[in-house]
Formats: structure tokens, C-alpha cells, sequence
């Protein structure tokens, strides 16, 4: 089976989302298949792709840098009419969802959205699992006919292990055109926690019943602010009306994979737990200290969120612009309350 990854700006090597995607190619094409990369943007991690195991590289040279969607999709759709594989896998990020529409439609291929998980049937074309009316459902979808299937997973959704050298990887440059004149580069601008996209985040910042109010939520949304992430929700606080549904973590709401995950009165309920597993590393903040989050958590901090909370925010407003990141979080803002020892 021959499967390329499509990945874009932020979702490349060492980024998770990439690593993932490249882990569930290799997977899907063991033990005699071969993985195709795509990298569109600047700065290309080429020999971290290999590492992870891509057999070959196909790097988008766009004449001005710019990599958006319509410059990968003119780029690759000719390559792919040509070299016909079996499937492609995209993040179900906006430009991965982008890009995996716009192919589809240019090459007649079968599309299958924001698929949660993936497996191949006896005659090895693809069969997804994906989340319907509100994630209450979970759906079985799947390509009909040979046509080329385009896969998108939602981060989060793949597998975590990761993917292992294929050996000497080839390297090919494709020179594709620049921006269109009809597209305006506005710049970057700094994104609120409360619009950022759970699934991109590589931190987000939830609170539970334990932050008391919609007042106190104030404080998280502003703790996330800071860290550059995004701000998240137990069912039960949703419920509360303290958060929207769109911000409700866990198996009724969103499976996610950020670098940090800050746990802001969050008991550590199972069905919330599930949706934060493949977090790189948990914090937890709650006032008992026997509450089934710490048994999750790599650091824990036993106290008030409506009174650490607070005194975390003041001290990362003391650092420069530039410290105020995950690193900061845990390295020692000044006058914090001391760790647990509780480690997953």
C-alpha cells in the first residue's frame, strides 16, 4: 500500500500532529508499503520526516515562501494523477481540511472528514471511524470504488506510537507557483484562547467545577491568554453554563494532544481523562490531594485555583514576553505553591 502525508505549515516534524500522521502511514503500510511525505512551508524538516519513516520526501518550493492551500493543491494534483497512491493523510486542521477537499474535488477521489480512527478491510481500502450529532455517535465510513481515498484525522486521533526509520530517504524539491495576486497577506496576529482550535493548541488551559464560577473562568481564559494557548472545559462546568460545548474536553466532546495540558479544578473524572491522554505532560491544580487527577498528573499543585491561579498569572506577567511559555508554567515562577510528587 502507498500512502502519502500531506502536511503544512505547524504540523511538521518535531510537532506532534506530524510525528502522528507519519506513525499511522507507517502502520497502515506495514510490512511492505511506502510513505510518502509532503512538506509545504519553510524551514522543511527533511531528516526528521526520515527518521520517522518516510521512504520519500516531496518538498513544496513555493517562489515567495508562502505555503497555503491553493499553492499545495495546484502543486500536487498533477503529481498525484500521475503516481495514483493509494491513499493520502492530512491533519483535520484548517489546512488540512482545506487542501483534502480542494484534491478530492479536482481529482474525483473519495473523501473521508475528521475521521477518529482508521483500519484497512480484507481487500485493504480504508475504513474510518468519525464522530456524529455532537460526538453523541461514532460513525463507520468508507471509500466505495478504487479511487484514491483522502483521509482526514483529527488530532489526537492517531496513533501514538511513533514511526521508525525506513532507511535512506529521497529528497525532491517541486517548484510550485506563489501566492495569488487576488490573496492579501494580513500578517499574524495573536489568537484569542477562546477562538483558538482545541485540536491545534499545544497548550490548553480547562477548568472544572472546582473554579467555582463563570467569574472564575475569567482566569482561566486569562492563563491560556498568556501561555499562547487555548482554553478548555469539563462536561460538568459546560453544563454549568460557565463554557460553550465547543470547549468541552473528554469522550462527550473533544479527544486532544497538546504539549501541556493545565487541569484547573478538575477532579480527573475517567470519561474526561480519555480525552487528554495523549498529552505530553499534565498539570493539575486541586484542592484534594487524594483526587483521581493527580494519579494522571507529571506535576501537581495542591491548592485554591481561585487563589493559584492568580498568583501564577502575576508571575508570568513578571517575565518577558518572550518566557511566557510552557517552560515558564513549570519552572518556577516565584512564590508558587510546591509540586506534589505525583507522576504518571
Amino acid at each position: 500500500m502507498s500512502v502519502w502525508v500531506i502536511l503544512g505549515p505547524g504540523e511538521m516534524p518535531p510537532a506532534s500532529g506530524g510525528l502522528a500522521l507519519l506513525a499511522e502511514a507507517r502502520r497502515l503500510t506495514e510490512p511492505a508499503g511506502e510513505v510518502t511525505v509532503v512538506l509545504a512551508g519553510t524551514a522543511v524538516p527533511v531528516e526528521a520526516s526520515a527518521a520517522h519513516g518516510a521512504a520519500r520526501i516531496l518538498v513544496l518550493d513555493a517562489a515567495d515562501g508562502w505555503a497555503g492551500p491553493i499553492v499545495a493543491v495546484e502543486a500536487l494534483t498533477d503529481r498525484l494523477r500521475q503516481e495514483c497512491p493509494e491513499a493520502c493523510l492530512l491533519s483535520a486542521s484548517r489546512w488540512g481540511s482545506e487542501v483534502a477537499g480542494r484534491l478530492a474535488a479536482r481529482l474525483g477521489a473519495a473523501l473521508l472528514p475528521g475521521c477518529v480512527g482508521l483500519t484497512r478491510d480484507g481487500a485493504g481500502r480504508l475504513e474510518g471511524t468519525r464522530p456524529v450529532y455532537g460526538s453523541r455517535l461514532v460513525a463507520r465510513v468508507a471509500a466505495t470504488g478504487e479511487s484514491l481515498q483522502i483521509v482526514t484525522l483529527r488530532p489526537g486521533s492517531e496513533s501514538s506510537s511513533p514511526g521508525t526509520g525506513h532507511g535512506p530517504a529521497t529528497a525532491e524539491r517541486i517548484p510550485c507557483t506563489g501566492r495569488p495576486d487576488w490573496i492579501r497577506d494580513l500578517g499574524e496576529e495573536q489568537v484569542p484562547p477562546e477562538a483558538l482550535d482545541l485540536g491545534e493548541a499545544d497548550v490548553v488551559v480547562a477548568g472544572g467545577l472546582g473554579v467555582g464560577s463563570r467569574q472564575g473562568f475569567a482566569l482561566v481564559e486569562e492563563l491560556a491568554g498568556l501561555l499562547g494557548g487555548a482554553m478548555g472545559a469539563t462536561r460538568m462546568a459546560v453544563d454549568a453554563g460557565w463554557a460553550p460545548f465547543a470547549r468541552q474536553i473528554g469522550l462527550t466532546g473533544r479527544i486532544i494532544s497538546p504539549r501541556v495540558y493545565v487541569a484547573c479544578g478538575i477532579s480527573g473524572s475517567p470519561h474526561h481523562m480519555d480525552g487528554v491522554r495523549q498529552a505530553q505532560l499534565v498539570v493539575a491544580i486541586n484542592t484534594d490531594r487524594h483526587a483521581p487527577i493527580f494519579t494522571y498528573a507529571d506535576v501537581g499543585i495542591q491548592g485554591d485555583v481561585r487563589e493559584v491561579l492568580p498568583a501564577l498569572i502575576a508571575a508570568l506577567r513578571r517575565l518577558r514576553p518572550e518566557a511566557r511559555d510552557a517552560a515558564a508554567l513549570l519552572g518556577g515562577a516565584a512564590g508558587m505553591p510546591r509540586p506534589l510528587d505525583a507522576r504518571r
